[in-house]
């Protein structure tokens, strides 16, 4: 199915909007750190050689720059934001993703943990009314992971969407961990690609190695419909691989 023709944004919308993107982020966090000094902050810097975002390229299958970092209150709660160079079918070259986020998180007396949160995606430039807000729910062991993510207009379609995944890790030797995920997008509405199905498969399996100073991953993406691309983007996501360095503080 076509995508739709990006609709016109204004300047002061674009601006408002990168101000937003820059600074939303790291308010959240000053409000959230003042009102705990005890909690822990933490964060992540890492090189992509290929923006992957539930198999799909979000960098035109081009590297990719990106920072996290994260709020943990001992309470349960909380909070951070995302971000990350990224490049689309408009003409507007390389703009930028921000994900803020909430959550609270909660163990059972089994040892499993739970959580429940919502994120926020947006984006500067022509991309802006790609904007999108998830809630999701997740539970986590040892070694693996799930969530599922809930989105009432998906990288702002007129589509709502649910996608699950499932993430583990398994370490090798010493520093050595191998690393799994599976997802599955599903639109509850509507076709979301331009090719492809409206149930999308994704998977990435890969070794990672911890350097002290440095982390490195070397994964291998794939997705079922290797043609299958969102109307913000007009790269095709072949399967392949993606190499990601990064370092975390």
């Amino acid at each position: 199915m076509p995508a739709a023709a990006p609709r016109r944004t204004t300047p002061s919308r674009r601006r408002a909007s990168s101000v937003a993107v820059r600074f939303g982020g790291v308010t959240l966090l000053l409000a959230l750190a003042a009102a705990n000094v005890s909690a822990q902050v933490s964060g992540s810097a890492s090189l992509v050689s290929n923006y992957r975002f539930r198999g799909i390229t979000l960098s035109e299958n081009k590297p990719a720059a990106q920072f996290g970092v994260a709020y943990d209150d001992p309470a349960g709660w909380y909070g951070g934001v995302f971000a990350s160079t990224a490049e689309f079918a408009t003409p507007s070259g390389v703009e930028l993703q921000a994900v803020p986020f909430v959550g609270y998180t909660w163990r059972d007396s089994s040892g499993v943990s739970w959580e429940a949160g919502a994120d926020y995606s947006l984006f500067t430039g022509g991309a802006q009314d790609h904007n999108y807000p998830e809630v999701y729910v997740g539970v986590a062991g040892e070694h693996v992971s799930a969530r599922l993510y809930y989105s009432t207009h998906y990288f702002g379609e007129h589509a709502a969407t649910l996608y699950g995944e499932a993430n583990a890790t398994e370490p090798l030797v010493d520093r050595v961990r191998l690393i799994a995920h599976v997802g599955v997008l599903r639109s509850t509405n509507g076709n979301l690609y331009y090719l492809g199905p409206e149930r999308l498969l994704d998977g990435r399996v890969g070794i990672g190695v911890d350097l002290d100073t440095f982390d490195i991953q070397l994964s291998w993406v794939g997705i079922n419909a290797a043609t299958a691309i969102y109307s913000i983007t007009g790269a095709q996501s072949h399967n392949g691989p993606v190499l990601t360095l990064s370092r975390s503080f």
